[in-house]
């Protein structure tokens, strides 16, 4: 018993340790390692997460000729250096003439915002060098919100206000001409207090940096500038901003109506009156510097060719193309008819199988050809973008089809014809593609609306909701569609072309139409969204009227799905997109 109780004691002794204070509590928070800003010309510079690039046989292309530089000290040492210290020349005496900065002491209790060079060569629609142009810019990813700016968003006008204008500009036959502002940012005047750093080339005593006076490219609140400041210009010219995109403004003098649309420091300028349009080119001359470019040829890489004698305007992006087309080695690839083949379905993946950013990057190359032309690559661009993320070998073979596509097509056109039945009259096509993904049962909508029976507004999207039938699908497309109807009327309405009628939404589901008609179904329509229901107030109050047409006749079916080669034609030929000749 004791002989018990003296072992079990041993074994409590052996096995009990005195427990430890509570470590202090370290109240200080870490601190983040502080680090000097890169320098344009710093070393770090070159070298990324793939190496040093600057030794690299891969950067060799850009220390030629045919490439643009990245840095002050690369452009200083290729051979044609003289050309860029010229441009970076040119860029400082307009700093100076414009009164862009003051040199002050560095402050100890402000950030310092860093600057760069960035080069371009200036190329004509020939591909030959026009003029070599360097800009300082501001590295605004530095910039402080409440302290270094406050808004930051500029308007520009939207792709389908400026085919809207076009296609008025033809059947109108109105004067269309162009301006480009240079150095349009450093008109701007600031009014936070921002310093940054001088770029390389531009001699500051040391231990000075520059204070803006004026928004500088890069800086984050510089297009909100530049838009304050040619708004106001163009108020006190007797323009007013539209309601439905603040980018377009219109003046009705003498009953003569002109359009000025902005896009950055683009400027056109549309009116049937050729010498009211040279006043207000005199007018916005004597206020900033400006390139008279004449009657527009080129806007944000689309070519516009004007037969004035055949009332025709063609919108082509061919030399765009043909440069994607080179860029991502597809010049040779086989010609095909259509952008999708019919009935395909794409999977999602977990996890890329192919290059991401390559995938990425030839998407986005798409993407702006539809944007600009191309409706009939809406709905493969759409189905294409869904797996950025984590594209696959099926998706890299659907993409590569689709640019086998664009080599067969890259010289179709959108052709605005003045005379063209239904006149300036908006007619719309709406269709839904039923369940299409097969991911998660999602359908797709499609509209496109017309003017002249050419393309000005279009779009291909995959619903945010499944819907329980074809029926629910289409109303839900035909609440988008009325969304876009709504807003191209009122822009319409303020470039002086009002629609006098309902605008015809033409679908192929005749249950949709009835519901929309009719609100009594209301077991059927009670689980469909609020804000789908907006499709039915617009047929009440009589800016939409919805139109039954047969599927086969349905043009927007281009939008929701790949076709045969036969009815991708037809409706891209509907849309207005074809080969000239």
């Amino acid at each position: 018993m004791d002989g018990s109780d003296g072992s079990e004691s041993e074994e409590n002794e052996e096995t009990t340790h005195p427990i430890p204070d509570d470590p202090p509590l370290n109240t200080e928070r870490p601190k983040r390692a502080v680090r000097a800003p890169i320098r344009d010309d710093d070393p770090r510079y070159f070298t990324t997460s793939y190496g040093t690039r600057k030794t690299t046989e891969a950067n060799v292309a850009h220390t030629d000729l045919t490439s643009e530089p990245r840095t002050y000290a690369e452009a200083m040492a290729r051979p044609d250096a003289n050309e860029w210290e010229a441009a970076c020349a040119d860029e400082i005496k307009v700093f100076d003439h414009m009164g862009v900065y003051e040199v002050v002491p560095r402050p100890r209790s402000r950030k310092i915002v860093g600057s760069k060079w960035v080069f371009r060569i200036k190329r004509g629609p020939d591909g030959k060098i026009q003029r070599y142009k360097a800009r300082i810019v501001a590295q605004g990813f530095t910039q402080i919100e409440g302290i270094d700016y406050d808004e930051t968003f500029a308007p520009v006008a939207k792709l389908a206000s400026l085919r809207a204008i076009l296609a008025l500009a033809a059947e109108q036959d109105l004067e269309i001409h162009q301006m480009d502002v240079k150095s349009a940012y450093l008109n701007g005047t600031l009014e936070e207090e921002i310093f940054m750093e001088p770029p390389p080339g531009l001699e500051v005593p040391n231990n000075m940096v520059l204070r803006l006076k004026k928004a500088v490219y890069g800086t984050k609140q510089g297009g909100r500038v530049w838009y304050d400041d040619i708004s106001n210009t163009l108020k006190s010219m007797g323009y007013q901003r539209t309601n439905a995109d603040h980018a377009v403004f219109v003046r009705n003098k003498d009953n003569v109506p002109s359009i000025i649309a902005l896009y950055v420091d683009d400027i056109t300028m549309a009116s049937s009156d050729l010498g009211g349009i040279n006043h207000d080119k005199e007018a916005l001359k004597r206020h900033y510097q400006m390139s008279d470019l004449g009657e527009i040829a080129w806007i944000l890489g689309i070519h516009i060719i004007r037969d004035r004698s055949t009332g025709c305007i063609t919108l082509s992006q061919e030399k765009y193309i043909n440069e994607i087309l080179e860029r991502f080695g597809k010049s040779d690839a086989r010609p095909i008819s259509t952008p999708t083949l019919a009935n395909e379905h794409l999977l999602k993946l977990e996890g890329p199988e192919v290059d991401a950013k390559l995938y990425q990057r030839m998407v986005g190359a798409l993407m702006y050809a539809m944007l600009g032309t191309r409706p009939d690559l809406a709905y493969t661009v759409a189905a294409l973008g869904r797996h950025a993320a984590n594209p696959g070998n099926d998706h890299q073979h659907a993409l590569d089809h689709a640019f086998r596509y664009l080599r067969a097509t890259s010289d179709h056109c959108l052709v605005f014809q003045r005379g063209r039945p239904h006149n300036l009259t908006l007619i719309g096509n709406v269709d839904a593609d039923w369940a299409s993904d097969v991911n998660d049962r999602k359908s797709t909508s499609g509209f496109v609306f017309t003017l002249t029976g050419v393309a000005v507004s279009w779009s291909s999207k995959k619903q945010a909701s499944v819907a329980l039938s074809s029926t629910e699908a289409e109303y839900i497309a035909g609440a988008h569609a009325a969304k876009e109807a709504v807003w191209l009327r009122r822009l319409l309405a303020e470039l002086g072309s009002a629609q006098t009628s309902p605008t015809a939404l033409r679908m192929d589901n005749q249950s949709a139409i009835a519901i929309a008609r009719n609100p009594e179904f209301h077991d059927r329509t009670k689980h469909i969204e609020v804000r789908h229901h907006f499709l039915r107030q617009k047929v009440e109050g009589g800016e939409v009227a919805l139109m039954y047409t047969p599927t086969g006749d349905q043009t927007a079916d281009a939008l929701t799905k790949g076709l045969s080669r036969e009815k991708h034609e037809r409706f891209s030929k509907e849309m207005g997109v074809y080969r000239l000749g």
